[in-house]
């Protein structure tokens, strides 16, 4: 078996992440593979460091699909893990003749055109990184109904190992403010950034020492910053940027918070549940199959400040209720997200896809 993963993706963004897992997984198992993606970016990058052999794509659809075509012909399946990593893999079955899988992220349907039924209808499985992905595309493509498989997006447990008790506190001082209230989210429409603007206007009036910090990039970032200073917040709530060391920055929160509009899953909360950091989240998309409200997190409405604001002041002045969240948060994703279990899974219908 010797799998070719398809990433066009620019960023090294939570979908990369669960790609480099399951590299990581597959690689321990002695699977034979390759990651083709943009050259130079951080996902070709952080493969070259991991000793996986890749394949560079210039961002070209038309020569990207044609490299994919003659490449994978060497290759036993092609998986594609993004969007237009599924047209790239689906359309160069033409020239290359191996099963494609695509696994689906994203909780919104997709565009119905003539390109996405012959994509789908192309592609030998499809994989849903939750119920909630699964539906919507099984409502959307009827022709996928019992078709689709869910395979979780899952959390490297070894990170709380790589957790340094003073890095955490150089971050905090660095961080400033008691509490800290944090998220990890890429600065777009889907991650609503404004609904954690607006809450934090709400909390700061009981804790006006709070630090509200965003960790990530994105298009929408002088607009958000712009809605900061709007609401006077420039004191309490800060757009930090992108980070690498995810571990120590999320350990380092109070509370983190994910504002999102929709999730296919939001596999960074499950970061958040291994290092023991109490959750709020907005109850969409597989949010729900990962969270039990008020039993290993908080769920809130999607775009209500409000909710929002009261969950976080409710969470902030409850320790108890923090300390037996994060507990039982902790055996789930354990039990249940891990990272063994998502590259045994993949396994599983790799080898299904190539008949056993």
């Amino acid at each position: 078996m010797k799998i070719l993963h398809v990433d066009t993706e620019k960023g090294l963004r939570g979908g990369e992440q669960q790609l480099l897992y399951l590299v990581e997984g597959l690689k321990r198992r002695g699977v034979r593979q390759a990651v083709a993606c943009r050259v130079g970016d951080r996902l070709f990058n952080r493969c070259r460091e991991l000793g996986v052999e890749v394949i560079p794509l210039k961002g070209n659809q038309t020569s990207d699909l044609f490299r994919l075509g003659a490449v994978a012909k060497g290759f036993s399946l092609v998986h594609a893990h993004a969007a237009k990593a599924h047209t790239l893999a689906a359309l160069s079955k033409k020239f290359h003749g191996k099963p494609v899988v695509y696994t689906r992220r994203v909780d919104y349907p997709p565009k119905l055109n003539r390109l996405t039924l012959l994509k789908y209808k192309l592609t030998d499985s499809v994989v849903a990184i939750s119920k909630a992905v699964k539906g919507v595309l099984e409502s959307s493509l009827p022709f996928l109904k019992g078709k689709v498989k869910v395979i979780y997006s899952a959390v490297d447990t070894s990170l709380a190992g790589a957790v340094d008790p003073d890095r955490v506190e150089q971050i905090r001082r660095e961080l400033g403010g008691e509490p800290i209230i944090g998220s990890f989210a890429a600065l777009t429409h889907q991650k609503d950034i404004p609904n954690l603007i607006e809450a934090a206007g709400r909390v700061v009036k009981e804790y006006p020492f709070a630090r509200f910090v965003v960790f990530g990039e994105g298009k929408l970032r002088k607009r958000l910053q712009a809605l900061i200073e709007e609401r006077e917040l420039t004191g309490n709530f800060t757009l930090y940027g992108f980070v690498e060391d995810v571990p120590n920055y999320m350990k380092a929160l109070d509370l983190f918070v994910l504002p999102s509009r929709n999730e296919g899953l939001g596999s960074v909360i499950l970061t958040a549940m291994l290092l023991k950091v109490p959750v709020v989240a907005t109850a969409v998309g597989g949010t729900v199959e990962v969270i039990e409200n008020g039993k290993d997190g908080v769920l809130v409405p999607p775009e209500s400040p409000k909710e929002l604001a009261e969950a976080v002041l409710k969470l902030l002045s409850s320790p108890s209720l923090q300390r037996e969240l994060t507990q039982n948060a902790y055996s789930k994703v354990v039990g249940r997200f891990c990272k063994e279990v998502m590259v045994d899974s993949y396994l599983e219908l790799y080898g299904e896809v190539l008949g056993g």
